[in-house]
């Protein structure tokens, strides 16, 4: 944290990035801290800004001897007047640029690889961060869905995908600290639609896929609304790698080079600028075979599934364009297992488990095409449910994936939030369409696992989907802890198959 946040730095950030309005006069302070959230204002002499749907009474008397000035939108309303104010346009811009500021600007200092998409930017992050981590001798941090690495074994868990701005800038100082030089991140839309990444320039930006989600009365009115703000990573980076197989990844190409940004084309076809040829993509492993300026290297998953040779390809096409060879890496791909995607788990007696994020209807109907096509014999067996508070249009789509792909599907509870499960389910019902569906619901998403794998036979295949290894479920504002998809299936196996 810089030593000299004063109200002229304040003043000066807010004034540059076009958001202030209307700033105090006759004061000199310095801020010791700063903070958006009323729980952690702990310091004397500390900045606040208030940003979101923030009530007066957060501001409790203790908290306000502690606070120095504050940072205000138009839009809030509170009657302070012995505290000096900033009164600014938009107060998420407010935030991210006075945290780049607070924290020294640590954006400016790492190399940072952004990759974005609907589906797979955990499992292209992981991929870039393994390779990179390794051809740096740890000098490589990474921000994604499931886990936030800062180095020197600095671990934990992530809240969301991309984080609020002062998490994201005080991470990136921490990454710092730690001797860290690269910086791995998913880019989620919903950072830009927040402007949380306000403000960061990429060295290297990807895009991996598209398709409806995200859209609703919380988040994206319309799929030309996601689509722009996924489009935002494009006009930030430097160099812009993007899967054209997807039906806007040139698209995407043709809006980075409108912004200047150098372009690099994915694709398995052999006219793009890195194309890929795969040897084999079954339930065990991938092999493929990278092809770029007429030099082809042989990788290796153990990570299943053609759309993971996607999120490679792509991910190595990035560590690439920094001036590293990812094939003296290799095996740092080779060996990776991601947490909660595409894990297998085999059983003696009901059949193969299958744990995987996806999460929307493309994300299934692309895991289950897949798995379909390795997966000859037996039923196919699913538990999935659908969030609350966000991306209705899923439920329709779960719907339509259950009537193509699934015999049995078990609906549950995923992350319902303020709505009631059963509704959201009843949802998913209305579009299951093939009435040879054997329909099932249970509401506790353990239980349903454990029905699951109970029906199963010895030749089925179980997908657990969406959850992953997710921690936590939300409900009611509230994280009720869960033990995870996979840990919940291990769990009844270790009590139904003992020897």
């Amino acid at each position: 944290m810089r030593e000299d946040f004063t109200n002229e730095i304040v003043s000066k950030s807010l004034k540059d990035a076009g958001v202030l309005l209307k700033e105090p006069s006759g004061i000199n302070r310095q801020f010791s801290d700063l903070q958006f959230d009323s729980r952690k204002v702990t310091k004397k002499n500390t900045l606040f800004v208030i940003k979101g749907a923030f009530k007066i009474e957060y501001l409790t008397s203790s908290m306000l001897d502690k606070i120095s000035g504050i940072v205000i939108s138009r839009k809030t309303k509170i009657d302070l007047p012995n505290l000096p104010q900033w009164t600014v346009s938009d107060s998420q811009i407010a935030l991210a640029v006075l945290a780049a500021d607070f924290f020294g600007h640590p954006e400016n200092k790492l190399k940072i690889l952004g990759i974005t998409g609907t589906k797979g930017k955990t499992s292209s992050a992981y991929m870039a961060y393994s390779l990179l981590d390794r051809l740096t001798e740890h000098r490589t941090a990474m921000f994604s869905t499931i886990d936030t690495f800062l180095g020197k074994g600095v671990k934990f868990k992530s809240e969301l995908t991309t984080p609020e701005s002062y998490e994201l800038f005080s991470n990136m100082k921490k990454a710092l600290d730690n001797g860290n030089k690269y910086l791995v991140m998913e880019v989620s839309s919903q950072s830009y639609l927040k402007n949380r990444v306000f403000g960061i320039h990429f060295k290297v930006g990807a895009f991996l896929n598209i398709s409806p989600d995200h859209i609703g009365i919380n988040e994206h009115p319309t799929f030309a609304d996601y689509l722009a703000h996924k489009k935002m990573l494009a006009e930030n980076s430097d160099v812009f790698v993007s899967n054209i197989d997807d039906a806007h990844g040139q698209e995407f190409i043709d809006h980075a080079k409108s912004f200047g940004a150098k372009t690099i084309s994915v694709s398995k076809n052999k006219n793009a600028d890195v194309s890929f040829h795969i040897e084999r993509a079954d339930l065990d492993k991938s092999v493929f075979y990278l092809t770029e300026n007429g030099n082809s290297q042989e990788f290796l998953l153990d990570i299943p599934g053609v759309f993971n040779i996607y999120n490679a390809s792509v991910a190595i096409a990035m560590i690439r364009e920094i001036g590293f060879e990812p094939e003296k890496a290799k095996g740092a791909l080779a060996e990776l297992q991601i947490p909660g995607r595409m894990v297998k788990i085999k059983t003696k007696s009901h059949g193969l488990i299958i744990v995987d994020y996806a999460h929307n209807g493309q994300s299934v109907t692309t895991l289950l095409t897949f798995l379909k096509s390795q997966h000859k014999e037996g039923r196919i067996i699913i538990v999935l449910g659908s969030p609350g508070d966000k991306g209705e249009d899923r439920r329709s789509q779960f719907g339509e994936v259950i009537s193509k792909f699934v015999d049995i599907a078990y609906l549950t509870t995923d992350d319902p939030g303020t709505e009631d499960p059963h509704q959201i389910n009843n949802q998913i019902r209305k579009a299951i369409t093939n009435q040879n569906v054997e329909l099932h619901e249970e509401l506790d998403r353990s239980k349903a696992i454990q029905a699951a794998i109970q029906a199963a036979h010895a030749d089925d295949l179980v997908v657990l989907a969406a959850k992953g290894e997710d921690a936590f479920q939300k409900t009611n504002h509230v994280d009720v802890p869960y033990l995870g998809d996979k840990r919940v299936a291990q769990q009844f196996l270790a009590e139904i198959e003992k020897v």
